[in-house]
C-alpha cells in the first residue's frame, strides 16, 4: 500500500502541538531554563536547514525567483500576526479568550509551516525530515502556550486535548498543499523554495529568538548551537 512519507512527517510535526499541551498537563511548571533550550534548538534546527539546505538550492535554480519567494513569506507571516494580534486587546480580558486567540493564530502559521516541509523533501528526503524535525520542535512550546491559559480558565482537559490535536492536522494538510503545488507547477520550486525559507527565517527572528531571549539568555545559546551542530553534521558529514 503507498504511504506518502511527506505527509506522514507533516502530521507528526503537527501532532507535537498536541504534545506539548499533554505535557502540561502532566507537569504544570517548566523551567525559563528548559523552554528556553527548547525554542533555542528550533531555532537552530531551522536557521541551519535554511542556509545547508533550502535557500542554495534555491538560489542555485533561480535566484530572482527565490529571493522574491523569501520576501513574499516573509510577509504573509508578518501579515498573518498583524490580522490576528491586532484585536488582541479586546479578548485577553478573559484567559480563555487569550488560549483561542494564540490557537488561531498558531493555526495560520501551521498551514505555511507544513508546505515548508513538502518543499524541503523536493530537494531531498533528508531535508523535509528535518524541516519536520525543527517544526515539531518550536510545536511542543507552542502547544504549551494555548493549554496554559484554557486551563487556567477552566476548560476541561480531554476538550484542549482534543481541540489542540485537530489544530495539528493543519499543518499536514498544508504539506499536502505543497506537494501539489510543486506536482502542478514545477517550474515554480525555487519561488516555493523561497517562499518556505523566509516563512521559517520569520518564525526564528520575530518569534522563536525573542521569545527564548525572554526565558533565558544563555540556555537558548546552547539550544542555538546544538541545533546548528546537528544540520551542519547531517548535511556535511
Amino acid at each position: 500500500m503507498f504511504v506518502n512519507k511527506v505527509l506522514l512527517l507533516g502530521l507528526g510535526a503537527g501532532i507535537c502541538t498536541a504534545v506539548g499541551a499533554a505535557l502540561l498537563f502532566v507537569k504544570r511548571n517548566w523551567s525559563d531554563r528548559s523552554l528556553a533550550g527548547f525554542l533555542g534548538l528550533a531555532s537552530g534546527v531551522m536557521i541551519a536547514v535554511v542556509i545547508f539546505d533550502m535557500l542554495p538550492s534555491a538560489l542555485i535554480s533561480g535566484a530572482g525567483s527565490a529571493f522574491a519567494g523569501a520576501l513574499v513569506g516573509i510577509a504573509i507571516m508578518g501579515l498573518f500576526n498583524l490580522l490576528i494580534f491586532q484585536h488582541k486587546g479586546n479578548l485577553e480580558n478573559t484567559l480563555v479568550g487569550l488560549g483561542y486567540l494564540i490557537m488561531l493564530g498558531i493555526a495560520l502559521h501551521d498551514l505555511p509551516e507544513g508546505m515548508a516541509i513538502a518543499l524541503g523533501d523536493e530537494m531531498k528526503a533528508r531535508t523535509g525530515m528535518v524541516i519536520a524535525l525543527g517544526i515539531g520542535i518550536h510545536n511542543i512550546p507552542e502547544g504549551m502556550a494555548i493549554a496554559a491559559p484554557l486551563i487556567m480558565g477552566g476548560v476541561k482537559k480531554a476538550k484542549i486535548f482534543v481541540q489542540v490535536l485537530l489544530l495539528g492536522l493543519i499543518t499536514p494538510l498544508g504539506t499536502l498543499i505543497g506537494q501539489k503545488a510543486v506536482a502542478i507547477l514545477p517550474g515554480i520550486l525555487p519561488g516555493l523554495l523561497g517562499l518556505a525559507s523566509g516563512i521559517m527565517l520569520y518564525l526564528v527572528f520575530f518569534q522563536l529568538w525573542p521569545q527564548a531571549r525572554v526565558k533565558d539568555r544563555k540556555s537558548r545559546w546552547w539550544g542555538l548551537w546544538l541545533g546548528v551542530a546537528i544540520i551542519f553534521l547531517a548535511t556535511f558529514i
